[in-house]
């Protein structure tokens, strides 16, 4: 394996005695070779959810590409509960030496607007990177009398609150956000139903027991290609590469914020030092162009999304303004 960047660009290579006279001792040059090769141990990456899920896949698939560029391993440690929150304590109390990092989705922006906005705030992270983007999607049971988005949209413009639309999460949960996002932009009102996973969701409507889930493609591609599920439309500036035959929400008609995405990421705790999240953002952005990853990426039916830190930490600021707006206006904190 290849060493990465150095985060010094001075190191001095002679016996003991020689490399003192030839630094002449200076505390500032030695301070500088102790932060050299970062990094120089093993990285911790923590999952906020259980093992199997899309989270964790992309945890131990970008954790395996990092590991070809570097000689130090990535530790995914799977940490679930509280819908994030044990996670997110344990990051908020970690060393902020960049090598204990936790994986990030809309999860701890709601937490961080919800039931954690008295305990933590944007400020008590630091915010490494963005990894991908999962594309919320409008599905139907092959059975549904919709073949498209209009036609949902006519039967609900004349039926009003009698749609069941289920999803991961409850009111405020980011599938709740993203079809109310599309609710409003075409004008109706439906029920919503919250699961426990999107998976849960997606069997809810192969049972026929909702009529309509807002879900991710990855979770019914499989249905898709046995001709159980139809998807009507995805929630993207972009159609799906692997299903170019499924419209976005505008070119259906509906001019909806993309902006709110199904992200994931990688973030850590306050104040690591900015060269160190300026390399872990550089390393984990050479990991993603990996072949290797971007064969994942393919399969899973992921978008690109790779952001540098400060980029990053821009669209987390907007997150954030997008979140608290919904949860404003959804009155989730009431």
């Amino acid at each position: 394996m290849k060493s990465w960047k150095a985060i010094t660009s001075f190191t001095c290579v002679t016996a003991s005695l020689l490399t003192l006279a030839a630094c002449g001792g200076q505390s500032e040059e030695s301070g500088s070779a102790e932060e050299a090769d970062f990094p120089e141990e093993d990285i911790t990456i923590v999952v906020h959810t259980s093992a199997g899920g899309p989270t964790d896949l992309m945890a131990r698939e970008l954790g395996s590409a990092v590991e070809t560029i570097i000689d130090q391993n990535v530790v995914i440690e799977n940490l679930p509960g509280g819908s994030g929150a044990t996670q997110m304590s344990e990051i908020a109390s970690a060393e902020n030496n960049g090598y204990t990092l936790g994986t990030m989705t809309p999860s701890q922006m709601g937490l961080l607007n919800g039931t954690l906005a008295d305990q933590y705030s944007l400020e008590d992270f630091s915010w490494i990177t963005r990894t991908q983007i999962d594309p919320y999607i409008i599905a139907v049971h092959e059975d549904s009398e919709f073949e498209t988005l209009e036609d949902l949209v006519s039967y609900a413009e004349e039926n009003p609150n009698d749609l069941n639309v289920g999803g991961y999460g409850g009111t405020g949960s980011g599938h709740n956000i993203a079809f109310n996002i599309f609710s409003e932009s075409a004008n109706i009102e439906t029920n919503w139903t919250a699961y426990e996973s999107t998976g849960d969701a997606v069997t809810a409507l192969l049972g026929q027991h909702v009529d309509v889930i807002n879900s991710n493609p990855g979770e019914v591609s499989q249905y898709v290609e046995s001709g159980e599920v139809r998807i009507l439309g995805v929630m993207a500036e972009e159609e799906l590469a692997e299903m170019p035959d499924v419209p976005t929400y505008e070119e259906a008609g509906y001019d909806v914020d993309t902006d709110w995405s199904q992200f994931r990421g990688i973030y850590a705790p306050a104040d690591v030092p900015d060269d160190v999240k300026e390399n872990l953002s550089e390393l984990f952005i050479e990991a993603m162009e990996t072949e290797e990853y971007q064969e994942y990426m393919t399969n899973a039916q992921m978008q690109e999304g790779s952001m540098t830190n400060q980029e990053y930490d821009e669209f987390i600021q907007n997150q954030d303004e997008l979140t608290s707006d919904w949860y404003e206006r959804l009155g989730v904190n009431e």
